[in-house]
């Protein structure tokens, strides 16, 4: 297709597309603080604050508050990128590296590179259990 074969209205139709293509907001670049951002947006913390009075679990003798739950979770967010490109580099890039405390564990996992952080994962663990066979 060449513009030379158009008439005005082909013209006009296409300048209107092109203009409502360049009016598209682009979609957020899913950096590390966006990612972090979006889990904390959506993480309940009142549930586990819920859970915590329910068990009477504290930290360092104290209860922790709403704010110290977020504080922490974005701590421990954090880092878990920071080791996974950092320190467990070497680590293949598939194995998510985990940090925890207080309950909380988040998870770090980066691109093939090695580059950049491609996923996070925030949980609040009140049980958990594993077993596995060395072969």
């Amino acid at each position: 297709m060449s513009l030379q074969n158009l008439d005005r209205d082909e013209l006009l139709t296409l300048q209107q597309l092109i203009n409502k293509a360049l009016e598209q907001p682009k979609p957020p670049v899913k950096d590390l603080e966006y990612m972090i951002e979006d889990i904390m947006d959506v993480f309940d913390f009142g549930r586990v604050e819920t859970v915590m009075d329910a068990l009477d679990w504290k930290w360092r003798g104290e209860t922790p508050t709403i704010d110290d739950l977020y504080e922490e979770a974005k701590r421990l967010l954090r880092g878990a990128a920071k080791s996974r490109l950092g320190d467990f580099k070497d680590t293949h890039h598939d194995v998510a590296i985990i940090n925890g405390c207080g309950g909380f564990e988040a998870k770090a996992w980066c691109d093939e590179g090695k580059t950049k952080i491609i996923g996070l994962d925030l949980a609040f663990v009140v049980e958990s259990w594993d077993s596995s066979i060395e072969e």
